[in-house]
């Protein structure tokens, strides 16, 4: 191994890939893309891709003031979505707080609220939600449905819940099967639920996506420009060793951003890693090896760094919606479904999430990994043929 080591250094490739990785360190714009960016991006958009809805604003009229009331309230802020309660005078304030946006969702608890539930009939409340935001909404509508359900099945009075009971025996033919069966529910690989988990994995490979192709461009339109694409013709090296030397120092840079950014999810959000770190990084080097191929067709095809990076946008917003890392996959027309199974974005997040959260083995992850490596070698092939051609 020595040998080779000491055999790659002392030839004219070695002295190529010595050469790039100085242009590199020399240059501190290239250097920042390289470093900074990824693990940046990565902290931002694992905490900010959160589906979870949190702190949600609440202000309640009512007009029973008594105990049962405050305790349905109580439900709701004690449920962790609703930070805090604002007691309100009239439903008229309570309308024109909602209508400003300063809501999110509105209860009115009638004057009868607390007679209806001691005689044992069904107290009614009204709940009004900004329906402005869909998605929230529904989150919010769920919250109040589930807390107001759990406190009218545990603060109905016994007497009228064993009389219900009784009652509903002969005409509720499911009253035996939601008696003897109790589901236990097992929530594996992220217990906790914790959505930066899931969305870590994934974002990491479109921070990879978004870094390699705009380094890699940079790196071919910066001889261009130079002008000292000239003097590589000039050299004795093959287009195989040009390109070589373009590829290997690039590799190496965000590999050991790859492993920066692991650490940093790690740290910051406790995210496990359960899996064979020898594994992730043959996945992470098959898709640097994508994002450095499709970079480098554009250095190729393009005539200055500002095309080539509004050309990368072009490429690789569409690369990273269709990929599951942001929009889940199931939420997708069929169609769009069927067009992400040729991006190998989403076969990377897939190989990420399997290794680090569920401790994946290659027997289980050779179909996506394989198809990585395919997907690297065909762009590698397109990419290495336009810059052979660049060369003559």
């Amino acid at each position: 191994m020595k040998f080779i080591f000491e055999s790659i250094i002392s030839s004219r490739l070695g002295a190529l890939i010595l050469k790039e990785t100085q242009e590199i360190l020399r240059n501190k714009h290239l250097l920042f893309l390289l470093l900074v960016p990824p693990t940046v991006q990565l902290v931002i958009l694992g905490g900010a891709l959160d589906p979870q809805v949190h702190c949600l604003s609440l202000a309640t009229v009512d007009h029973a003031r008594t105990k049962q009331s405050r305790d349905v309230v109580a439900e709701l802020v004690n449920s962790g979505v609703f930070r805090h309660n604002t007691y309100l005078s009239t439903e008229d304030v309570l309308a024109r707080e909602l209508e400003n946006g300063q809501l999110n969702v509105g209860l009115v608890i009638p004057s009868d609220f607390t007679v209806d539930l001691n005689h044992g009939k069904s107290a009614k409340v009204q709940v009004l939600i900004d329906g402005a935001d869909a998605y929230t909404a529904g989150i919010a509508s769920s919250y109040v449905q589930r807390a107001i359900h759990h406190f009218r099945s545990d603060d109905v009075a016994p007497e009228h819940s064993s009389a219900n009971v009784s009652h509903s025996g002969t005409n509720d033919p499911y009253k035996e099967i939601r008696t003897l069966v109790d589901p236990h529910i097992d929530i594996l690989y992220n217990p906790g639920q914790i959505s930066s988990w899931f969305f870590l994995p994934g974002v990491l490979g479109a921070c990879l996506t978004l870094t390699a192709t705009l380094v890699a461009s940079a790196t071919v339109l910066r001889e261009r420009e130079s002008g000292t694409m000239e003097q590589l013709l000039m050299t004795p090296a093959s287009s195989l060793e040009m390109l070589l030397a373009k590829i290997v120092p690039l590799v190496l840079f965000l590999l050991g951003d790859v492993c920066l950014a692991i650490l940093a999810a790690m740290v910051i959000f406790g995210m496990p890693f359960r899996g064979d770190f020898l594994l992730f990084l043959v996945a992470s080097a098959l898709y640097v090896f994508v994002g450095i191929g499709i970079g480098m067709l554009l250095g190729s095809l393009c005539h200055s760094q500002r095309q080539a990076q509004l050309a990368s946008f072009f490429i690789n917003i569409p690369l990273i919606l269709l990929s599951g890392t942001v929009v889940p996959l199931d939420t997708m027309p069929w169609f769009l479904q069927a067009l992400s199974l040729v991006d190998p974005l989403r076969y990377y997040a897939l190989i990420a999430r399997g290794v680090i959260l569920k401790g994946a083995t290659l027997e289980m992850l050779w179909q996506p990994l394989g198809f990585l490596a395919l997907s690297a070698i065909l762009i590698l092939m397109v990419s290495a043929n336009r810059f052979r051609k660049q060369l003559v």
